[in-house]
């Protein structure tokens, strides 16, 4: 079990931690001479971007100049932060970024809403995907891949101060710029980078593989068949699949053999898979309407030598449930689906009785709810519907608070950003669409995002999952076959802020 107290405290020091990284992003770069970094000329014929931060590790390379005794102990502070992992990508961000000018930056960030990225690409439809810092896991309907995405993602990093240089290498497609295997060799003998042993959260590990040719290589694959939802844990090495068989499987990333199976083939199929936001528990909900509720601690289970069991089952629907989510504490379970009632949104008290346990309904979504998210620090549930419809309910009043056309076919994914300043939707047709969470207004629209191109367009198409992360990014799968990472451009900023937004992010 995790302390509701304990789990508050850390997410206030991490938003602590994303206030002081956007005031950092106010200044305009560091001082003229603030360490001594190598000229583009020089930077240019020095190889690999990441050879080329060098000197950020030489122990006399400090902005403090002074030859005085009592600057040892901050130069000795400087010398062992810049050597962690976690914040070395902070360091080289706002010390090695390169100015562009005004013009460059209203260029790139037009009418487009960002700049997309194509992370993965399969010629099968990718149906759910997973993250956990550089890996992500991806499912299809005949495999699932875990990807070592640290390659495009550190190459991004450490590739700012010459931008110039990489864009005039890149050919026309729109795929990440990865280096070789053998251009990274040298890199790990001369830096903190070490590999990561299977089983831990990985954070460089440089692994090799086959190269996708989009950008990411693979680790591992496993003959799983069509699974159709995906869950990362929100802090341990773990990651659950649910597949069109209706089984639940826990699996560690970097290793091939599942750990556990928590529900076996030959059930309804699976239709939503979560983690509460502790990680001590998530629910498997499916097709007939059920959610079942389990323990994280797999390993008592497998102690006592009984398979792993829900520790609570209900219907909650009784035609089909497509997806749920924890609310507050994880007590609290808001349900989307489809009942003949037409109570399509329903929340439900876990602690007490079955009978009782049905807290509200709300009358909603003809047809039926598809997905539903939820935004704590507005106290609002977001629910969106097979006609393409999106409803807010305000939970503190328990009322519907505004109900819009988003879309011209049904809902297939929504997900909240971090800050609650917009919510992003994915469509059947293919179509992303971002939306303010305090106006409900339009602000960017991206058409075809996932639209498969084909002439047999099956029930399969479009939008299949979306994430958000920190620093405005967006992750989305669908029928197309891709994993895209986008990046939008800050609605509160001038052009000349939008630069100091884009921070990569490491997954």
């Amino acid at each position: 079990m995790v302390s509701p107290l304990c789990h508050a405290t850390l997410k206030t020091l991490q938003r602590w931690e994303q206030v002081l990284l956007r005031r950092l992003e106010l200044y305009e770069g560091p001082p003229q001479d603030f360490i001594t970094i190598p000229t583009t000329e020089e930077a240019l014929s020095a190889g690999p971007a990441i050879l080329r931060h060098k000197a950020l590790l030489e122990p006399t390379n400090t902005p403090f100049k002074s030859k005085q005794s009592s600057t040892l102990p901050v130069k000795r502070l400087w010398q062992y932060l810049v050597k962690q992992e976690g914040i070395q990508e902070t360091f080289i961000r706002h010390i090695f970024t390169k100015k562009r000018s005004l013009n460059e930056t209203e260029a790139d960030l037009v009418s487009s809403g960002g700049r997309a990225r194509i992370v993965h690409k399969e010629s099968d439809i990718i149906t759910a995907f997973a993250a956990n810092r550089n890996c992500i896991a991806i499912a299809s309907s005949h495999d699932i891949q875990e990807l070592d995405v640290s390659a495009i993602l550190a190459t991004q990093i450490y590739s700012w101060i010459d931008d110039d240089f990489e864009m005039e290498n890149k050919g026309p497609d729109d795929f990440l710029v990865v280096h070789t295997r053998d251009d990274l060799s040298a890199v790990q003998s001369s830096t903190p980078y070490t590999h990561s042993n299977p089983g831990t959260p990985l954070n460089m590990p440089w692994l090799g593989g086959v190269q996708t040719g989009r950008g990411a290589s693979v680790m591992i694959k496993k003959q799983i068949k069509d699974v159709r939802r995906m869950a990362s844990h929100p802090t341990l090495p773990y990651y659950l699949t649910g597949a069109q068989d209706g089984s639940v499987r826990m699996f560690e990333w970097g290793h091939a053999q599942q750990i556990t199976c928590f529900r076996t083939g030959g059930n309804s199929r699976i239709t939503r898979i979560k983690f509460n936001h502790q990680g001590n528990k998530f629910g498997v909900m499916d097709a007939d309407g059920f959610i079942s509720l389990y323990q994280t601690n797999w390993k008592y289970s497998a102690a006592s030598g009984s398979p792993p069991k829900p520790y609570l089952t209900w219907q909650c629907h009784n035609k089909t449930a497509n997806d749920f989510v924890f609310i507050s504490s994880s007590s609290l379970i808001a349900t989307a689906g489809q009942s003949g009632d037409n109570r399509n949104i329903c929340l439900w008290d876990t602690l007490v009785t079955p009978a009782k346990s049905l807290v509200h309904a709300f009358t909603c979504h003809d047809s039926g709810a598809t997905v539903v998210a939820y935004a704590p620090k507005n106290q609002l549930l977001i629910s969106g519907g097979r006609k393409g419809v999106i409803c807010l309910f305000d939970l503190r009043q328990r009322l519907q608070r505004h109900a819009f056309q988003s879309h011209d076919s049904a809902v297939k994914a929504i997900a909240v950003d971090p800050t609650e300043e917009y919510f992003v939707t994915g469509s059947a047709e293919g179509n992303i669409k971002v939306w303010s969470l305090s106006t409900f207004g339009l602000m960017h629209t991206f058409l075809n995002e996932h639209a498969r191109q084909s002439i047999f367009r099956n029930i399969g198409t479009g939008v299949m999952q979306i994430e958000t992360g920190p620093a405005n990014h967006i992750f989305s799968c669908g029928a197309d076959g891709t994993v895209k990472m986008r990046l939008l451009p800050d609605r509160f900023s001038t052009a000349n802020d939008l630069l100091k937004s884009e921070v990569k992010f490491v997954l």
